[in-house]
């Protein structure tokens, strides 16, 4: 049965990357330990004119991965030279394991078929691909906003002030102001590893009491730490961007209307935009 696996990550490989070489059940000599290694799947390519080289190591087990397999195919691709690399399993891995996964300065990604024998990488592997060790960077920071939404302004936003703002129409309510200020403060945490603060802005309309019911511009605006949106949310951003699920079973699940306007009255603030 493990071979029909093989033979479907085989056509998998070849289909996501399909400039590059694959070779099954390679042997490649260890720069380190001075023997053959066996290499489940090879790939090869270039990249900007360098060869770069992925190994895969298939693991057929009736338990979830440990870290000492991890430190195992960590060593091989260290041993090897390796640029990247897949484990794929029929189990999970355990939290060590992928502990030591995230902590690792190689790309290394461990994957998992699912019931039907095929290998989940979805759209939630792609978008955690887009997240992982994304650099802070004028030219990333602007290029991750864009890719959050199409409200994003480039002429207001600032990246050495840690500045994000957001066009008319993002958010037409107060509430929804409230609501996509809190979300996408955690967003930018959890894109950028390294950012510590953030402010961001957003117009929308306010109708209440105060305006006499009639419609107002107002700009929104929150300006807050890492720190202090884990301690309000008693959450930890790491692992949000551990995994799309985490996001969205323990974050944007989770988000209650009173959570929205707890987090406005401490950390949003409002100002009347004068009509020219």
């Amino acid at each position: 049965m493990w071979k029909e696996y093989e033979l479907k990550l085989f056509d998998f490989l070849k289909e996501i990357y399909p400039k590059c070489e694959i070779e099954y059940d390679d042997s490649i000599f260890g720069i380190y330990s001075n023997v053959e290694r066996q290499i489940d799947f090879a790939i090869r390519g270039n990249l900007a004119g360098k060869r770069i080289l992925g190994i895969v190591d298939c693991k057929y087990y009736n338990k979830n991965i440990n870290v000492k397999i991890i430190e195992s195919f960590i060593g091989m691709m260290q041993d090897v030279n390796a640029n990247f690399g897949f484990m794929i399993t029929n189990q999970g891995y355990s939290q060590a394991a992928k502990n030591r996964v995230k902590n690792s300065n190689l790309k290394l990604d461990v994957l998992k078929f699912n019931e039907l024998n095929e290998i989940e990488l979805t759209l939630d592997y792609f978008f955690n691909q887009n997240i992982k060790g994304l650099q802070l960077s004028k030219s990333e920071f602007f290029k991750r906003n864009k890719q959050n939404t199409g409200y994003f302004d480039v002429e207001k936003s600032n990246y050495k002030k840690r500045v994000i703002y957001y066009r008319e129409g993002f958010a037409n309510t107060e509430y929804f102001a409230f609501k996509k200020l809190l979300e996408n403060s955690v967003r930018a945490f959890r894109d950028f590893e390294l950012l510590q603060d953030i402010s961001l802005f957003i117009p929308a309309n306010k109708c209440d009491s105060s305006t006499n019911f009639a419609d107002k511009k107002y700009l929104y605006s929150c300006k807050i730490t890492k720190y202090e949106i884990e301690k309000f949310l008693n959450t930890n951003i790491d692992y949000l961007r551990d995994d799309i699920i985490n996001w969205r079973t323990d974050f944007i699940d989770k988000i209650s209307k009173d959570i929205i306007m707890n987090f406005a009255n401490l950390y949003i603030k409002q100002t009347e935009l004068q009509i020219s």
